[in-house]
Formats: C-alpha cells, sequence, structure tokens
C-alpha cells in the first residue's frame, strides 16, 4: 500500500525503523538479566519488549513476581552498563536505508530522528551508521521530556524546521510511534519491515504501510 503525500520533512524512529537493532539490545539485555541472575529471553520475544524505552524495557523482562520499582532500577543500572559495551556492535541499517534518506534530502525534504533509546545512544548510533546525512535534530530519550507516544519533541523539531506538523511525515514500526504521529498532528506512515509488521500499524492508524525502506521512495 503506497501513495504520494504532500510533505516537507521526515522523522524517523530509529530501531526498527532506519535500524535492524533487535539481536543487539537482546544482547545486551539479556547479559544484563544474567548479571541479576534473572531468566534471559530469545530475540523474537524482544520485538514486543521493546519501543517505550530502556526504562520500561527493563520492567517488561523481568520475571512477572519481580516487576516492582526497586527491582527494575536494579535492572536498569546494569542494563545502561550493558548497552555502552553492546552499542552498535551488531546493529546495521535497513538494506535501502543510506539511499532513501539521500533521496530525500536530494528531493529538498528536512529530516530528523526521534527514539524513545536514551539520547547519547541514540545520537552515538546516528552519528556511526549515518555520518554524511544532515539530520535537523537527532533525539532520544531525555530525563525530563515525555516519551513517544506523547507528542511533545515531535512538535518541539516541527518548530526547529520552522513548519507545522501537518507538512510532516511520522515514520515508525510500531503502534508507539503511529501514536506519536497522531499526536502531533502528523502524518503517521508505518515501516511493516520493522519489529511489529503491518497489522499493528494499520491498527494504530497509519495512513500509508510500506513494506521495504525502498518505498518510502513512492511517497514522493
Amino acid at each position: 500500500m503506497s501513495s504520494s503525500l504532500n510533505f516537507s520533512a521526515v522523522i524517523f524512529d530509529l530501531d526498527g525503523t532506519l535500524l535492524y537493532t533487535l539481536e543487539e539490545i537482546a544482547a545486551a539485555t539479556n547479559a544484563a538479566l544474567a548479571r541479576v541472575g534473572y531468566p534471559e529471553h530469545s530475540v523474537d520475544a524482544y520485538r514486543q519488549f521493546v519501543g517505550s524505552g530502556a526504562k520500561k524495557l527493563a520492567w517488561r523482562v523481568l520475571p512477572k513476581e519481580k516487576q516492582c520499582q526497586e527491582e527494575c532500577e536494579a535492572l536498569y543500572a546494569v542494563l545502561g552498563e550493558e548497552y555502552a559495551r553492546s552499542l552498535n556492535t551488531i546493529a546495521r541499517p535497513y538494506d535501502g536505508v543510506q539511499d532513501v534518506l539521500i533521496t530525500f534530502a536530494a528531493a529538498g525534504k528536512q529530516l530528523a530522528v526521534l527514539s524513545n533509546k536514551p539520547d547519547e545512544l541514540t545520537k552515538a548510533a546516528v552519528k556511526k551508521f549515518f555520518p554524511t546525512v544532515d539530520f535537523v535534530v537527532v533525539q532520544g530519550g531525555l530525563p525530563d521530556v515525555p516519551l513517544k507516544p506523547a507528542g511533545d519533541s515531535a512538535i518541539g523539531i516541527a518548530a526547529k524546521m520552522k513548519l507545522e506538523p501537518e507538512q510532516i511525515i511520522f515514520v515508525g514500526d510500531s503502534d508507539v510511534d503511529m501514536q506519536t504521529a497522531q499526536n502531533a498532528g502528523m502524518v503517521p506512515v508505518g515501516a511493516s519491515w520493522g519489529f511489529r509488521g503491518g497489522e499493528e500499524l494499520t491498527a494504530a492508524g497509519a495512513k500509508v504501510v510500506l513494506e521495504a525502506p525502498v518505498d518510502l521512495e513512492s511517497l514522493l
């Protein structure tokens, strides 16, 4: 499903949209779980654990009977160390992403990244994998800013781009991203190549659902 849209800018989610990071997140989180003596999870299970920030990830991977604030904080601290150790060692851009970013930039579209991954890790990943792409804003999760699906950060990016939200498409692979787009007044575009698949994206209100990064060019 695709159609041309009238837009001046694109905000991308990072994990599951620009970068395949599922195995890396699973490796870091499983290492953290092992350190605190809890069972590990399959890589596939992380498709449902991710998307709402590292704090929420730490909560979701804990055994049900251990899901409390104290245990979550303890795991979160260890998770930060393991994340830093494995960051950008397994991750890779999805096939075609680099070309799409070049095409959009050449077409005069402003570009940004908005992730719930911690801010410094988001910036490090974008710098490593997309060093030549001129993103107006690269923003991850910040302590005092509401995470997606709150629309605050996306609206802030629109202001920096000097655009109205409706001039911007928001591309992501989860219901959280589609909700963010709607909360910010932007056009939600689903990346079904990511962690969650097209059914969730359609149900969450995606205006367009695409099967591969190269399909983004059909929106021009």
